[in-house]
């Protein structure tokens, strides 16, 4: 519309102003269409070139992703522990036929739902069973959660902010490592972050409303296939917190409970009865003892204090987490002013960290649900310093990046002073070759913060993006391949093999190397004891056990003898008797 003096003309391509006098006039029928296409015609171009820009944006998030993610997925063994256990309890269940109730060694493996299983089990019927088949599943996983992160930053802040999200997202460290490893977390992070996102959209859409609830209610049912009950438990903490928080709890009127609860049944519910109905113990086992007990008991495995998850989010969200305080400090200090948007993330990072936090029953990849919300907070708090940067946020930038500024030098020249004789030891980690990662790592950073000084703050991101992307990169080129023999049981499980007759059990003595069984198809035995240990040496017939190298003074002890038939890493073959 146009105005004239407070009054209402006309629209425009209907009216016009003079060549000289401002008067506006009415124009003729044919100026009027002339207008119009114009108008339309530089609208469609505003289109282009915003979705020319978002393709570009989508083309890097997926070019990072496939870097990070699928680079060199399938040159690593499986590693001890889990992720030789979960490949082959997905080996198990294509060789088997059975795709309700997974073994592992030979036994019903309760310990897990069933998702990540069936996909990498579909991944070894195409691919065969490979190290990239396994862990093609979880890189997946990985680049559709980057990608959903994108699309809801963008639907809360714009494009930018998405992006930047993404980026945040695909570079945190424990998000890389369980995007390319065989476990079933980053299953769970995909669809709790599917499911939040779609009830966001509907929440906030006007239109296709219906259609994004219903899509929660499915991803919903998906992730209590990928982790159990955490998956409905999480999303509707989250929501029902959001609500409280906005005065919308009318809102769950609007949800389609009717629909939604018969779909998240139909997705979730067949799974858990028909191994229940196979199974007599599975439903107390899982439910009761894997997940109420692992939540309340103090007695519980992995027992850690509350403040356990602090230093695992420092290091594993690193080095954005860096600026999450200043991300939350600004959300609370903008309260007035704050978008729905802003809540829904503050509370989604709250409830997964408190949540996780009050458990008796802690492990690293536990709060990786909240990953996606903290990036896109952090995104935020770039997209302001890019574009709208105040001398109050470049102090606060300065200030949270200190602790990288300070312990990045001192620890470097404490590693050159001290090296870390027993990463070499341990691991197999060749020392120079950590003092390259080491000093590339320092000189990117440097780099970066050049930028910074100079108000390049674009720079100043690609830079820290790139120090991640470098160091990863390095690690697994430079680094992993020493660490595999310390790590992997393939190569002596696959001596093994051919030595010893078909059908016969592999042994090993204190812990099971779980990747051995992928590789081989037999079953284990665990000797947890020196006397059993000595037992065994002493049948009659020719024996193998795998034993680590911190065990040889309990072999010596034992006054029997033992021959070492191959060793690598820090683990050994021995045998009662000579090879030849």
């Amino acid at each position: 519309m146009v105005t004239h003096s407070g009054k209402t003309l006309g629209v425009i391509g209907l009216w016009k102003p003079e060549p000289f006098g401002g008067i506006w006039t009415r124009t003729s029928h044919n100026d009027a269409k002339l207008m119009n296409r114009l108008v339309s015609l530089v609208r469609t171009r505003l289109d282009e070139r915003t979705w020319s820009r978002e393709v570009v944006l989508i083309a890097i998030l997926l070019l990072l992703c496939v870097t990070l993610f699928f680079f060199g997925l399938g040159t690593r063994p499986l590693w001890d522990i889990d992720e030789g256990m979960h490949a082959a309890t997905s080996k198990d269940m294509v060789l088997s036929g059975d795709w309700i109730t997974p073994t592992f060694n030979g036994e019903n493996f309760y310990d897990k739902p069933i998702l990540y299983n069936w996909l990498a089990a579909i991944s070894f019927v195409v691919f065969g069973f490979t190290e990239f088949a396994a862990r093609l599943p979880a890189a997946i996983l990985g680049l559709g959660c980057v990608l959903i992160t994108y699309l809801l930053g963008r639907k809360m802040f714009g494009p930018t902010i998405g992006f930047l999200g993404g980026v945040i997202l695909a570079t945190s460290p424990e998000y890389i490592i369980l995007s390319r490893a065989v476990v079933h977390d980053i299953s769970l992070v995909f669809f709790v972050t599917l499911a939040l996102s779609s009830f966001f959209m509907g929440f906030t859409s006007g239109t296709h409303r219906k259609a994004y609830l219903l899509l929660f209610y499915a991803a919903s049912g998906f992730a209590v296939l990928a982790k159990g009950p955490i998956g409905l438990l999480l999303p509707s903490l989250i929501i029902g917190l959001f609500l409280v928080l906005r005065g919308r709890l009318n809102f769950l009127k609007e949800m389609h409970l009717g629909w939604g609860i018969l779909i998240f049944l139909i997705i979730a519910a067949p799974w858990y009865i028909l191994i229940s109905l196979s199974n007599s113990d599975y439903a107390s086992y899982f439910f009761i003892q894997q997940n109420l007990l692992r939540f309340l008991s103090q007695e519980a495995r992995h027992h850690e204090p509350f403040y356990f998850y602090f230093p695992v989010l420092l290091g594993g969200f690193f080095p954005w987490s860096l600026l999450l305080p200043l991300a939350l400090l600004r959300a609370f200090r903008q309260r007035q002013e704050v978008t729905e948007g802003t809540v829904f993330l503050v509370v989604w990072f709250g409830v997964v960290f408190l949540f996780f936090s009050m458990a008796s029953s802690k492990l690293d990849p536990y709060i990786l649900p909240l990953f996606p919300a903290v990036s896109l907070l952090v995104a935020k708090l770039w997209q302001e310093l890019i574009e709208a940067p105040t001398q109050q946020l470049r102090r606060g930038f300065l200030y949270s990046f200190i602790p990288l500024l300070v312990i990045l030098p001192l620890g470097t020249a404490y590693i050159l002073i001290f090296p870390l004789t027993r990463l070499n030891f341990k691991y197999g980690i060749d020392l120079v070759r950590v003092n390259y990662l080491v000093f590339s790592l320092v000189g990117i950073v440097a780099i970066s913060f050049v930028f910074f000084f100079k108000k390049h703050y674009r720079g100043f991101f690609s830079g820290l993006v790139g120090m991640v992307v470098i160091v990863i990169l390095l690690f697994i080129i430079l680094i992993v391949p020493s660490i595999n023999p310390y790590r992997s049981t393939k190569v002596l499980g696959k001596k093994l093999d051919q030595i010893m007759a078909p059908g016969e059990t592999l042994v090993f003595f204190d812990k099971m190397k779980d990747s051995a069984l992928f590789y081989t198809n037999r079953k284990a035995l665990v000797l947890r004891t020196p006397q059993q240990l000595r037992d065994y040496l002493a049948l009659n017939k020719k024996v193998f056990c795998l034993v680590e190298r911190k065990h040889y003074n309990t072999l010596e002890e034992l006054g029997k003898p033992a021959y070492v038939v191959d060793q690598e890493g820090k683990t050994s073959i021995i045998s009662n008797k000579k090879l030849f």
